[in-house]
């Protein structure tokens, strides 16, 4: 009798230890579950995965205006809409260059109200840089922008999520001319041969040492070789679609 019953204590044992253990490892496969849906990111689009040769020339205007003339010629010249991604602040000082690239027919994106880091904003301090740059172009052009870039290519989840709430559609790149680092006509033609692809997206800036002389080489560069610039919003994908990690957008 004895024996019976210390057999049925260890039995009982055993299974309180197979209950805890499975408790436990259920606990560490809720707790690794959390963990990576906790590290998932916000992405923006760099580029669009596309059957045609297709890409969109993105212009980021934030300081002076003098080139400004002379990128819209060469733009109308090779026949290619670009879209630009202008600052409030920049709006503010020159809404005839506004007015200008709108009445060409570029499409006109936000870039922000005043230039900051938003990765070190709170949520309502990205809500009034998003809609005080948009007002200010609305202001000028009648329309309000629908295409968001960040500053300095800076952004976290909060800035990603709170651009989509507000019914932007946040916009980076995968082709960098390094223009903003006053790199030479040849250098910034190299670099987009280098890294271009179908359903790239590029980085140009207004108002540096050579964009306005390097366009018109860089866009007879890709049209030779086939390509066809389109403005942003023509180039992202619309309904079910998805984003992968390195922010290239899929249809679904």
């Amino acid at each position: 009798m004895r024996y019976h019953i210390v057999g049925k204590r260890a039995l009982c044992l055993g299974l309180l230890g197979i209950i805890a253990f499975c408790s436990f490892a259920l606990i560490g496969v809720r707790e690794t579950t959390l963990q990576v849906a906790g590290s998932m990111r916000s992405l923006p689009i760099y580029s669009v995965e596309t059957q045609s040769r297709e890409v969109s020339l993105g212009i980021n205007c934030a300081w002076g205006n003098g080139d400004i003339p002379e990128i819209l010629d060469t733009l109308d010249q090779y026949n290619v809409k670009a879209t630009f991604f202008l600052v409030g602040d920049w709006c503010e000082k020159y809404p005839d260059s506004v007015k200008q690239i709108a009445d060409r027919g570029h499409e006109l994106g936000n870039h922000s109200d005043s230039h900051p880091d938003m990765t070190g904003l709170s949520r309502e301090q990205i809500v009034k840089e998003l809609e005080g740059c948009s007002e200010k172009i609305e202001a000028v052009t009648g329309e309000k922008p629908r295409l968001f870039r960040a500053p300095s290519g800076a952004y976290n989840n909060l800035v990603i999520d709170t651009a989509r709430e507000l019914g932007y559609e946040a916009i980076q790149w995968d082709c960098d001319s390094l223009d903003w680092k006053g790199l030479g006509v040849d250098d910034m033609r190299q670099r987009i041969q280098r890294s271009l692809n179908p359903g790239s997206i590029m980085l140009f800036h207004n108002d540096t040492k050579s964009t306005a002389k390097a366009l018109p080489q860089i866009i007879t560069d890709l049209q030779e070789d086939g390509y066809q610039i389109v403005p942003v919003g023509e180039l992202i994908l619309s309904g079910e679609t998805h984003i992968d990690h390195t922010g290239r957008q899929f249809a679904d």
